[in-house]
């Protein structure tokens, strides 16, 4: 038997405790659909048509303030969370919406078309496969003796990088010479700004000196939307090599 809850409107409608549903035409800017969801766990959205535009999933708490609600594809190229969706590509989305009074997908940048646009939400929560999955992988060389900065691009309102390894790499173009400070690779964005430190002993040209991390728990980026960077400094007859792997989510 379905359990039965009212909702937050005026009219307190009495629903069962199964998919709600809402559909509509986005073909103008700032068009709308809504759909309240108290009570519900997931929020999914299956876009259809010919369109040109950006469309975003959001929420509200208090009816008045609205937040966006990150969606990954289900049936499309892309994985991973996005902030918008932004394009032509029809297909099915998948957010989570828990706590929230409504949701609604709006259009707020139109170029051409018209989006069917089918709104549902759920009791049931949004698992997401992509967490912990490496989803995409970023790397920078420099030439010899010129530092070297990795940049993880901000991902987009609601969403923060997820490092699943990382591995730098010195590599020596001529015969280095002891120091007696390590050479330190820096970091912007990461927690407590980590910062690696690299031996600087004395080294055959054409050695390489490898360091890498497998991240058995993802490293969150400290902020939200905003660049994560790994910095590896001059260093005289050195050529470095910064990789990592990540993946993107709320």
């Amino acid at each position: 038997m379905s359990k039965l809850s009212t909702d937050l409107g005026t009219i307190r409608t009495v629903h069962p405790r199964e998919n709600l549903y809402v559909t509509g035409n986005l073909g103008s800017l700032n068009a709308e659909i809504i759909t309240f969801c108290d009570g519900c766990a997931s929020v999914m959205l299956d876009m259809r048509g010919t369109f040109s535009g950006t469309f975003e999933v959001a929420g509200t708490v208090d009816g008045t303030n609205w937040v966006p609600i990150p969606v990954r594809g289900i049936n499309i190229a892309a994985v991973g969370y996005v902030a918008s969706i932004t394009g032509t590509a029809a297909g099915v989305w998948i957010g989570g919406c828990l706590g929230y009074r409504q949701v609604r997908v709006r259009c707020t940048a139109y170029t051409s078309g018209s989006a069917t646009a089918f709104l549902s939400v759920s009791n049931a929560p949004d698992t997401a496969p992509q967490n912990f999955t490496t989803t995409t992988i970023v790397t920078s060389v420099g030439a010899g003796g010129a530092a070297v900065t990795l940049t993880l691009s901000a991902p987009g309102a609601g969403l923060r990088q997820y490092l699943t390894y990382l591995s730098i790499n010195r590599f020596a173009t001529a015969l280095l010479t002891a120091a007696a400070a390590p050479v330190t690779v820096t970091t912007t964005n990461l927690p407590g700004s980590l910062a690696f430190s690299f031996p600087a002993e004395a080294a055959a040209q054409g050695s390489l000196f490898p360091w890498r991390e497998d991240l058995a728990f993802p490293l969150a980026a400290s902020a939200q939307n905003t660049n994560v960077t790994i910095v590896a400094p001059a260093t005289t007859n050195v050529i470095w090599r910064v990789t990592a792997g990540y993946f993107i989510a709320p």
